[in-house]
């Protein structure tokens, strides 16, 4: 039956307000009171509004013993939904989502929890497309924190979404906001708080409730006894007689409580036991009480007393205070009826957890299951589960069983670490520490603690742990690894170089190939770093080492490295046919490894002269860590150098200002590939003295770090022509023999190209004349050998400056046209312009007829907006060719530009 609700006008208005207001993107209501004051009434009434209104509503009503387990919220807010979105996700989302939710069974890699959360955020997103839609949780106090995590990680992400979320909070749990609302800005959540009903509205209340009225002095006292509370003042009116004497005190006890306690002991004892299962359970089936030898009609006294209710083939207590009552009167019984539940469930992570809590004295095989399930909940993307179980293991290992006791301890404080309940796993670790004063156990310990701190605080925690380690190798091993990468910025990539070549010999004594891989993939990145000439034979025997395992993450990691390693030697076509092959496999498998793919071939397109598609693999890895809340400093140095050479340099100003401020909260360091950004930008915009100040910076920082690699350090062509600028030549041919010498050593080829035109600006600036032209001819060639476009153009572009100041205006305009012609394919705008003034120097009269018939088919294709490459593909001719033709064409007609062309042909 169906009962008006009484006494609740003013927030039943805030309510349906709140349901009615839409726009303005996410919001939040959050009602708070006692339990019992009608806090639930209220918000069934909100949720039935907003199914009335046409939104899309997603509702859970958690119960307590439910808090334990993993994404049962989740599955209770997509039930109705989850066909609907699942195909429209990503493969990796799509899995994450089914495999949490148990439609879909662990197979192969785990679900990453980050990747569960951004399913969530593209199934809200996905369903507010459609509509408004409600989010409503009775009870967020019990809601899972898998399923919190989750959703609050959504929630962060849907600015500008009509998302609209419902919560109710008992007051007595405390002030802790939930993680829902904490993921929306406090503007935009509202608190109203459910108070007591008046004299008044309780007895129209309980006069509809129980068809009966009270008189005047009984009603105070009821009202008086359950300080307006109306589902306490409903217990204590249902067991009073008819006459009630007004000099006596009320027959009835004193709490909430014993009120809902006295009503359950009044059931049989039989539906008391079934009640006890479903408490224990949470929401149980009826399918499990069937299993418990539960008849099917044995809970219709529990029903009719309005203790449960039936719902979809569940079973659920009509009010959260009777099941927590019911499991709290448990006692001692508590155990049994876990030990009942463990024998009934088939799920292996709730079969644990249930024998768990059937016990408190230590058992060496719950302990073991525990583990399984411990290890099945993380597959699963249950990070909070797995951490409760892990610490049930803990507990009940035997006490004389040290090893497995320090063994668990780990196991538990890395799982909190990895739950984000970082004071919990601190603890734990510190607890391990205290017991553990000497040995691997305390350098595992503190191993784990380095977790906590940034690079620079680790130092000391990991070199204590390395002292505790000594009888263990493969720790030690790790441990050099981690201390290596803590210590890069504070001694330098070749002392961190030095110090993972402890631990791959280490490794190779053990003959631990994981260990040994690890070493190996450290040893290639800062290898190729500080120009380490074994880089390729590291690189090589990684590969060789994943390959035999045939891990698929090993593979990955080994073919990301070799990519890299053909990027380095100039082989741009063939690492970007391996990167957009590694992007076409994880795209649908691992979106964060695919962004460091990304990430990888934004580089490799600024280099190759491919701008524009640099930008968006640049800004399409960046994307997908801030889908899943990373936000590093490096994710902005791709983007800020694209944005730089396009000539955008406000985007580029912002984008490395964001990076630079991530530096300071992440490593409190400047890498210089993002210091350097400014100084591109202050020289290309004609102030040699900024740029010289930036670089300078840069430079001195990457010499301190001991980058040796002459890519590492690809702003040294801009510093030295600053220098240049400045008439600093000494200092720019200093500049120049390190890079030269460091590109011979390695073979660098592309570096050697630009270490040409600049030794060609140097001679310009000496004044030799004839050694500069022959310089920069050599270096338009090596740089086109090597497919740099933009290096180029920009000896073409060189080339003609010195030609027209020789006064051979016809060479000049050849040479500075073709360099144009480059630099507009390129999207170079800031150079765009530097080449038209040029041009626009040399003058002289120009000849309006005289074109070939191949530079008129030129012409014409440019003129109608072809790109050189498109019109080589129409002519069957090089790219080259192509741009000599335009070359001679801007010469002939006097023009500067492709507009200009246009016009004059049109």
């Amino acid at each position: 039956m169906a009962f008006e609700i009484v006494g609740r006008e003013a927030e039943l208005a805030s309510l349906t307000a709140f349901i009615d207001e839409t726009e303005g993107g996410a919001a939040a209501l959050v009602l708070e009171g006692e339990a019992g004051v009608g806090k639930s009434t209220l918000w069934g009434a909100a949720v039935e509004h907003a199914r009335v209104r046409g939104l899309t509503v997603l509702s859970s009503r958690p119960a307590e013993a439910e808090r334990g387990l993993g994404n049962v919220g989740l599955g209770d807010l997509l039930e109705g939904v989850i066909d609907d979105v699942l195909a429209a996700l990503l493969t990796p989302r799509r899995r994450a989502l089914q495999v949490a939710l148990l439609r879909e069974e662990v197979s192969g890699e785990p679900v990453d929890r980050r990747t569960l959360a951004v399913a969530v955020h593209d199934a809200l997103q996905l369903l507010s497309d459609r509509g408004p839609t409600l989010i409503a949780v009775d009870d967020v106090q019990w809601l899972d924190p898998s399923s919190s995590r989750a959703l609050g990680f959504a929630l962060r992400r849907l600015d500008g979404r009509p998302v609209l979320l419902l919560l109710t909070r008992r007051l007595a749990e405390g002030g802790h906001q939930s993680e829902l609302e904490r993921a929306l800005p406090p503007d935009r959540v509202r608190r109203l708080i459910v108070g007591p009903l008046s004299v008044g509205a309780l007895h129209r209340f309980l006069r509809d409730r129980l068809q009966r009225s009270f008189p005047r002095q009984t009603l105070l006292r009821i009202h008086e006894r359950s300080g307006g509370n109306p589902f306490f003042a409903l217990e204590l009116a249902s067991v009073l007689p008819a006459d009630v004497d007004p000099l006596q005190p009320l027959p009835v006890p004193e709490t909430v409580e014993e009120v809902v306690g006295a009503r359950i002991s009044a059931l049989p004892a039989a539906v008391r036991e079934a009640l006890a299962l479903a408490a224990a359970v949470g929401t149980a089936s009826e399918s499990l009480l069937e299993r418990a030898g539960v008849a099917a009609d044995a809970l219709d006294a529990a029903i009719a007393a309005g203790v449960i209710e039936r719902e979809n083939g569940m079973i659920r207590f009509s009010h959260p205070l009777l099941s927590s009552v019911l499991y709290d009167g448990l006692g001692e019984e508590r155990r049994a009826v876990h030990a009942r539940i463990a024998e009934l469930v088939e799920d292996p992570v709730l079969r644990a957890r249930h024998l768990a809590l059937s016990t408190d004295t230590p058992d060496a095989d719950i302990a073991r299951l525990l583990d399984a399930a411990a290890t099945l909940a993380s597959d699963r993307g249950a990070s909070a589960a797995t951490a409760e179980l892990a610490e049930q293991a803990l507990r009940l290992t035997p006490p004389d069983r040290v090893d497995e006791r320090r063994r668990r301890a780990l196991a538990a404080a890395h799982a909190h670490l990895a739950a984000g309940e970082w004071t919990r796993a601190r603890t734990i670790a510190n607890d391990l520490l205290a017991e553990a004063e000497v040995g691997p156990v305390r350098a595992e310990a503190l191993l784990l603690l380095a977790e906590f701190e940034h690079d620079d605080l680790a130092v000391p925690v990991l070199e204590e742990a390395l002292r505790h380690a000594a009888s263990s190798p493969r720790l030690q091993a790790l441990i050099h690894i981690r201390l290596a990468a803590a210590e890069r910025f504070r001694k330098g990539f070749a002392s961190a170089r030095d110090g993972t070549r402890a631990a791959l010999v280490l490794a190779d004594r053990i003959d631990d190939d994981v260990l040994r891989f690890k070493a190996l993939a450290q040893l290639s990145w800062l290898g190729g770093m500080v120009g380490d000439a074994k880089t390729p034979a590291y690189r090589a025997r990684a590969l060789d080492l994943a390959t035999a395992s045939g891990d698929t993450r090993l593979l990955r990691e080994a073919n990301a490295l070799v990519w890299g390693m053909l990027i380095d030697a100039s082989s741009i076509d063939a690492a970007r046919v391996g990167l957009e092959r590694q992007h076409r496999e994880w795209q649908e498998r691992d979106e964060l490894f695919d962004a460091q793919v990304l990430w990888e071939l934004s580089w490799l397109e600024l280099w190759a002269g491919r701008w524009e598609t640099a930008a968006a693999h640049a800004a399409r890895a960046r994307n997908i860590g801030l889908q899943y809340g990373v936000e590093k400093n490096q994710d902005f140095i791709p983007s800020a150098w694209v944005a730089a050479h396009r000539g955008q340099f406000e985007l580029a100003r912002q984008e490395a200002d964001r990076g630079l401020k991530l530096c300071e909260e992440q490593i409190g360091f400047y890498p210089p590939l993002l210091q350097a950004v400014p100084g591109l930008i202050a020289l290309w915009s004609g102030d040699a003295a900024t740029g010289t100040d930036c670089l300078e910076k840069a430079d001195r920082q990457a010499q301190v770090l001991g980058w040796g690699s002459p890519d590492a350090r690809p702003w040294t062509a801009d510093y030295a022509e600053a220098l240049l600028e400045l008439g600093r030549v000494d200092e720019a041919v200093r500049v120049i023999d390190r890079w030269e010498a460091d590109a011979t050593r390695l073979g660098r080829d592309r570096v050697l190209a630009h270490v040409t035109r600049c030794r060609a600006l140097v001679a310009a600036a000496r004044r030799a004349v004839d050694e500069a032209t022959s310089l920069l001819e050599q270096a338009a060639a090596r740089h086109h050998e090597v497919g740099d476009v933009f290096g180029r153009a920009r000896a073409l572009l060189a080339l003609g400056i010195i030609l027209r100041r020789a006064r051979q205006k016809r060479a000049a305009r050849d040479e500075i046209g073709a360099a144009l012609a480059d630099f507009e394919d390129l999207g170079a705008a800031t150079w765009v312009e530097r080449a038209r003034d040029e041009l626009g120097r040399i003058g002289g009269r120009t000849r309006e007829n005289g074109l070939t018939a191949a530079e008129r088919r030129v012409a014409i294709l440019v003129a109608a907006g072809r790109t050189n490459r498109e019109v080589a593909a129409q002519l069957f001719l090089g790219e080259r060719t192509v741009a000599g033709h335009l070359t001679r064409v801007y010469a002939k007609l006097g023009v500067r530009s492709r507009t200009e062309l246009a016009r004059r042909l049109h």
